[in-house]
């Protein structure tokens, strides 16, 4: 009997596409996203012997995206998420955490917990002032050997503004 051998690519593209302007008091606070995650997901995935199904959840490194925050003087401000599939299963669901607080003035806090990526933004984390080196990390469930083969897309979009 031949062993079934499942490959799913899944890729996600970071972006930094990012809204804020107050200009006339204060300038603009702007953020910058750095990083990817791309997971092959192939026969060495599969619970068991052949003709099992694959693991259901993924994980990126704790350090896979990182996150800076400037100009923001010392007004407090809010990150929001929301995704944008492009070709995206309905079984999968995406999650972000943010794994630490950075460095820089200023506190952070929220983010510390998985929270799904959904199509309209949600807060993800807040904090006020300058942060960098914020780190990001992704997870992925509702994977199964029932999805077609194929290598699927969604977008991340994490956008600032004054809170």
């Amino acid at each position: 009997m031949k062993s079934k051998e499942y490959i799913i690519s899944s890729i996600f593209i970071i972006l930094s596409l990012f809204i804020l302007s107050d200009q006339k008091a204060y300038g603009t606070i702007s953020i910058t996203v750095n990083g990817t995650w791309s997971e092959l997901i192939d026969g060495m995935d599969l619970q068991g012997p052949p003709g099992s199904d694959l693991n259901n959840t993924y994980e990126s490194s704790t350090t896979a995206i990182d996150i800076g925050i400037t100009g923001a003087g010392s007004r407090p401000w809010r990150v929001n998420v929301r995704k944008v599939d492009i070709l995206w299963p309905t079984s999968f669901t995406l999650y972000v955490r943010r794994t630490s607080d950075g460095s820089g003035s200023g506190s952070i806090s929220g983010g510390n917990e998985y929270k799904e990526v959904i199509g309209v933004d949600n807060l993800f984390f807040s904090g006020n002032e300058n942060r960098q080196g914020i780190k990001v990390q992704l997870k992925l469930s509702g994977v199964s050997a029932q999805i077609p083969l194929g290598n699927y897309l969604t977008t991340i979009i994490y956008t600032i503004t004054d809170d």
